[in-house]
């Protein structure tokens, strides 16, 4: 992680409502037409999304990556446009937020934030990209993944799991199951709502069902012969999600490994006191969004501080978004789905 950055992102998280409301207030001047979106949308509204932006920020700069908050920025104002709000709007926001941090931070903090800060704001001034569907036409189970998709979105909990288990017995394998279906209509989904297609209660609903299919899965499995490796899985703090880690432990068991399986939001003392206990040959940690960055780095501190020797892998969308930032926060690996963690896990165990 960056030494200066890290710092500069504690003084944003310490001022972070101030400077957000600060840079609304700029965007409330700047003219009719912002004054009149900031009295729709609602001036508190936006203060809050200032606020997630300096988190980011805050994060992309502990890192030292800039092109994290740039995609970041990608990312929501793909999200606004699906919702009308005005790109327009996220640029003013973005200079605002600028403005007003050149106001309050010193020289030298400043010259690092714009550094930041102004590719964001020149990305938008292209047209967002639109991220493709992950259930492409010509993709393995292609028609199953848009049938149990159906299912999902329809909320027909027994249909999805007749799908799934159908699929089983007609000779499809769990770990196809897990990575070109299910895994990928959970991403799907996630996409669909970044694009206005459903809403909040649609994803909830799906990610319930998923949650039960994998429990059904678990009883169905065959497993490895266990031969003795064990690995710790979690979610890091601030990570609410835990479908996709779930497929990963779930994955490590039928290939033979004991799994501790802990879940969403875990606390780092708690993570530590688990691998103290536990004694996992490795851990693997799962990060949903930037906001996890830091979060990320400080866990895998704190193991090394409590066993050096104890190798830790990570995924997530921030490690498939930017190239090597697994080094950066200290990982000793990274795995982009279950399968190859289980092959970065098998190589990094095979060394101690």
């Amino acid at each position: 992680m960056n030494e200066e950055g890290a710092f500069i992102g504690t003084i944003l998280d310490a001022s972070r409502k101030a400077y957000a409301a600060g840079a609304i207030l700029r965007l409330q001047e700047m003219s009719i037409q912002s004054s009149g979106f900031v009295d729709s949308w609602g001036f508190g509204a936006l203060v809050d999304d200032a606020e997630l932006r300096l988190e980011h920020l805050a994060e992309a700069l502990a890192a030292g990556r800039p092109e994290l908050f740039a995609l970041d920025v990608e990312w929501i104002a793909t999200t606004h446009e699906a919702r009308d709000i005005p790109s327009a709007v996220l640029q003013a926001e973005l200079k605002c937020l600028c403005d007003e941090l050149q106001e309050s931070l010193p020289e030298h903090a400043t010259i690092l934030v714009r550094g930041y800060l102004e590719p964001a704001i020149e990305r938008l001034a292209s047209p967002p990209q639109v991220p493709p569907s992950m259930l492409d036409s010509e993709g393995p189970h292609y028609q199953l993944a848009h049938s149990f998709l159906k299912a999902l979105l329809q909320g027909r909990r027994s249909s999805a799991q007749r799908l799934i288990l159908d699929a089983l017995a007609d000779g499809i394998s769990f770990g196809e199951l897990h990575h070109h279906v299910i895994t990928k209509v959970q991403v799907e989904v996630g996409r669909m709502w970044q694009h206005g297609e459903v809403y909040i209660a649609e994803e909830h609903l799906g990610s319930r069902i998923v949650e039960d299919m994998l429990a059904l899965l678990r009883m169905k499995a065959t497993y490895e012969q266990r031969e003795g490796r064990s690995v710790l899985i979690a979610s890091v703090a601030g990570n609410l999600h835990d479908i996709g880690a779930r497929v990963v432990s779930d994955h490590f068991e039928m290939c033979g490994w004991e799994s501790f399986f802990l879940g969403a939001n875990t606390p780092v003392p708690d993570l530590v006191r688990a691998a103290e206990d536990f004694k996992p040959d490795i851990v693997a940690l799962s990060i949903g969004l930037t906001s996890n960055v830091r979060a990320t780095s400080d866990t895998i501190n704190a193991l090394k501080a409590s066993d050096p020797d104890l190798p830790v892998i990570v995924g997530g969308r921030p490690f498939a978004m930017v190239e090597n930032l697994w080094e950066d926060v200290g990982a000793d690996g990274c795995a982009g789905d279950a399968a190859s963690a289980v092959v970065e896990a098998l190589r990094l165990t095979s060394k101690k």
